[in-house]
């Protein structure tokens, strides 16, 4: 398995073009600090995805750029986030809502396909059809996610989360569409490692711990 610049050669398959560029994996395979473990081939909306399981030598910094500083973050429905840093600014992130926005667009594909005789090619397009507005949903939010957690990994050291269940948020018949459209889960996860790239942390705080809040110190999480 092995990449250049356009193209992935697969066992099997061989060599493939690929629409994205494949050179920035290509040179840490040729510089010897990366190297293909394995490779995934999928199809989702129509088009045929090949993900490659890579161990890097990344260089993790002792520190981080700005060493010190931290923020509390909030989620909610809506705003994604809601944070207070430790000079007391208030930063505000919108969602990006793709669900919200492309709901009118999925039910009309969907009403469609439902009415489409079963085994026709008529369904076979229309299932094309609704399964590339989910692809599309969920690339602008991974894509909106990617982007504020990338900020905040980059210009705080220590980020305070609160430890939220979301399996059962979505319970809530009321709140569940618009808690699975901004993406609760991804957020943590993404942060989890975005803050270790950058030489920080991510904190956790306990939602069952009893605070006094209206103590300064309630905002930081009890160890």
């Amino acid at each position: 398995m092995r990449c250049t610049g356009t193209t992935a050669t697969l066992p099997k398959l061989g060599t493939i073009r690929t629409h994205e560029s494949t050179r920035k994996l290509a040179r840490r395979l040729e510089a010897g600090t990366a190297r293909i473990l394995s490779a995934t081939v999928s199809r989702t909306a129509q088009r045929w995805l090949v993900s490659f399981t890579v161990e890097v030598d990344r260089a993790i910094p002792h520190r981080h750029d700005r060493p010190g500083s931290a923020i509390g973050i909030d989620l909610g429905i809506k705003s994604l986030l809601t944070c207070i840093d430790d000079v007391g600014a208030v930063i505000t992130v919108e969602g990006t809502k793709p669900l919200r926005a492309s709901l009118r667009k999925l039910r009309r594909a969907s009403r469609a396909h439902s009415r489409k005789k079963p085994g026709s090619a008529n369904r076979r397009r229309s299932a094309a059809r609704l399964a590339r507005v989910h692809a599309r949903i969920a690339n602008i939010r991974t894509d909106g996610l990617h982007k504020a957690t990338s900020m905040l990994a980059a210009r705080y050291q220590t980020i305070v989360a609160e430890d939220l269940n979301v399996a059962g948020m979505t319970r809530n018949r009321c709140l569940a569409r618009a808690i699975a459209d901004q993406g609760f889960a991804k957020v943590r996860q993404m942060l989890g490692y975005k803050t270790i790239w950058n030489g920080g942390m991510l904190m956790l705080a306990d939602r069952w711990r009893l605070r006094d809040r209206s103590s300064p110190s309630s905002l930081m999480p009890q160890r």
